[in-house]
């Protein structure tokens, strides 16, 4: 995981094998191992305007924003895995924060291709610090937890949300009805184990009613059985 004090404007790639982060203004540049290459490009100023894959901003207190830049990246929100807006971004607009037209990403997974393997990278704030992290991940795993998000979505009220700067990347699926509850939590780091399991949850008010750890060949069936629990 990368850590950039805010307000800042961070591009990012992926470089043999690598993460590199490049921190716009000041040309702080860190290295993240992920193990895995994808098409995409190596993050630098070039004259007037930003290179790389992605870039990400964060200023205020509460924002996280960013785009695609050279290469095609995909964010999973409760939208579904789609594409993220994909623009040309210049250094006089970054020092100008013209960044109204950038898609919030807070706590929202980036993949850096729609084809497996791939590169999952999250970004989130603490305090003044917006932290930054990359894992190997895999394009189905994203597809699975969208099917399920339309599978749960008609038992109550839907929210997603992923824990992007922790190093296995859980992402939940959270329904409710009333005063009960369903958790299914996806890992979207896939170097661990624990990616291949999904996790469900059936919650009444502060107590645990029913839980259970399914394969992820098993994961709609489970989601269909465990919403008539609610």
């Amino acid at each position: 995981m990368a850590s950039f004090n805010t307000p800042c404007a961070v591009a990012l790639g992926v470089v043999k094998g690598k993460v590199v982060y490049l921190e716009v203004e000041s040309g702080k540049r860190v290295e993240e191992h992920v193990g895995v290459d994808v098409d995409s490009a190596e993050p630098r100023v070039s004259g007037e305007f930003l290179s790389g894959h992605v870039a990400v901003v964060s200023f205020a207190t509460t924002i996280v924003k960013g785009v695609a830049l050279a290469k095609q990246a995909y964010v999973l929100d409760a939208d579904g895995l789609r594409p993220l807006q994909r623009r040309a971004v210049t250094i006089s607009s970054i020092k100008a924060k013209e960044y109204g037209a950038w898609e919030q990403i807070w706590n929202k997974p980036i993949f850096l291709s729609n084809s497996s393997p791939t590169v999952a990278v999250g970004a989130s704030r603490a305090g003044p610090l917006l932290h930054i992290n990359a894992v190997q991940s895999d394009v189905e795993l994203a597809k699975k937890i969208w099917a399920v998000a339309r599978i749960l979505q008609r038992g109550g009220v839907l929210s997603l949300n992923c824990t992007c700067r922790l190093g296995l990347m859980p992402y939940e699926v959270f329904v409710s009805r009333g005063n009960r509850y369903l958790v299914v939590k996806f890992y979207l780091n896939a170097s661990s184990p624990r990616s291949k399991s999904v996790f469900f949850i059936i919650g009444e008010g502060g107590n645990v009613v029913k839980r259970a750890e399914v394969g992820i060949d098993e994961t709609e069936a489970a989601a269909y059985e465990y919403i008539k629990l609610l």
